[in-house]
């Protein structure tokens, strides 16, 4: 008996571990092609900017696995709402630790990247164990 693949879930999967810059070349592309397709991969596909769903909770279990070192950095290459919906979430000692390497030395666009990436890395990973939750719906409550 043949195994039936989510062609979706594989293509969101292999989408995930490239970097932001080719995930977005990629997904263009597949927009020229065929948008329906374009518009599912985007709805599925987990991106640094999804962060601002976690509750307080889940940020604690995410801290767990990553620095403030690497959340200061890939907070760099974030939205405004982001970087403050976080930050909103922090004890006033750990909120000045992270918007001092915000305000750090200037840094390559590309450690910022890879921060990213590596945090990226460690939400998926959560996700698909079940401790995070990064649901789009806002009317949605999580206990």
């Amino acid at each position: 008996m043949k195994k039936k693949i989510d062609g979706v879930k594989a293509a969101v999967e292999m989408l995930q571990h490239l970097d932001l810059e080719a995930q977005q070349r990629l997904l263009a592309d597949i927009a020229r092609q065929d948008p329906e397709m374009s518009i599912k991969l985007k709805q599925s596909l987990i991106t640094f900017d999804d962060l601002q769903y976690l509750t307080t909770t889940m940020m604690k279990t995410l801290l767990k696995e990553i620095s403030l070192d690497d959340l200061g950095l890939a907070l760099r290459g974030s939205s405004q709402e982001l970087t403050n919906h976080l930050l909103n979430m922090f004890s006033t000692n750990m909120k000045a630790d992270i918007e001092d390497i915000l305000k750090g030395k200037p840094r390559a666009l590309s450690d910022v990247m890879e921060a990213q990436k590596r945090i990226m890395t460690v939400v998926v990973k959560l996700v698909e164990k079940g401790e995070l939750v990064l649901s789009k719906n806002k009317s949605e409550k999580y206990v």
